[in-house]
């Protein structure tokens, strides 16, 4: 299965995590942390990605099928986002309109756009852009800055 697109231009990291068991669910709240540390994001907005990529990881696993949850960074002019997605096989044929309630009523506080994209085999995409408040870091992800600069 390939990897979701989106609208907004992909940018590193790119972190993925199987979800298969409970146990999954953890690490995708650890890896959401993680992305969104990557991409400079203050404490607070990590720990929102991370809740709304636990409430993904937790409704796909309630499937009972293995999905991947994708993380990465996203880039529209200005703005830098952390994006998360994951094929849904088992929304085919579901109203795009029902979806969206749903994610807006579990997910819809924690990230700032929910997108469904594709007929056949459904992505979901949740995207959280960095805000004026998050530290600024002109390094590029995984630098770090020396501290005598």
């Amino acid at each position: 299965m390939s990897r979701p697109k989106g609208p907004y231009s992909m940018e590193p990291p790119v972190l993925s995590v199987r979800v298969e068991s409970a146990m999954d669910i953890m690490i995708a709240r650890n890896t959401a942390r993680r992305a969104a540390s990557l991409l400079g994001f203050s404490p607070a907005h990590q720990a929102q990605l991370a809740s709304a990529a636990a409430t993904l990881a937790e409704l796909v696993l309630k499937t009972g099928d293995m999905h991947t949850l994708h993380f990465n960074g996203v880039a529209n002019d200005e703005k830098k986002g952390v994006q998360l997605s994951t094929t849904t096989p088992w929304l085919a044929g579901v109203s795009v309109s029902n979806v969206m309630i749903a994610m807006r009523s579990k997910i819809g506080e924690l990230v700032d756009e929910i997108l469904v994209e594709g007929d056949d085999v459904p992505n979901i995409i949740l995207i959280v852009w960095r805000r004026e408040s998050d530290p600024v870091d002109d390094d590029e992800p995984g630098e770090t800055r020396d501290s005598n600069s």
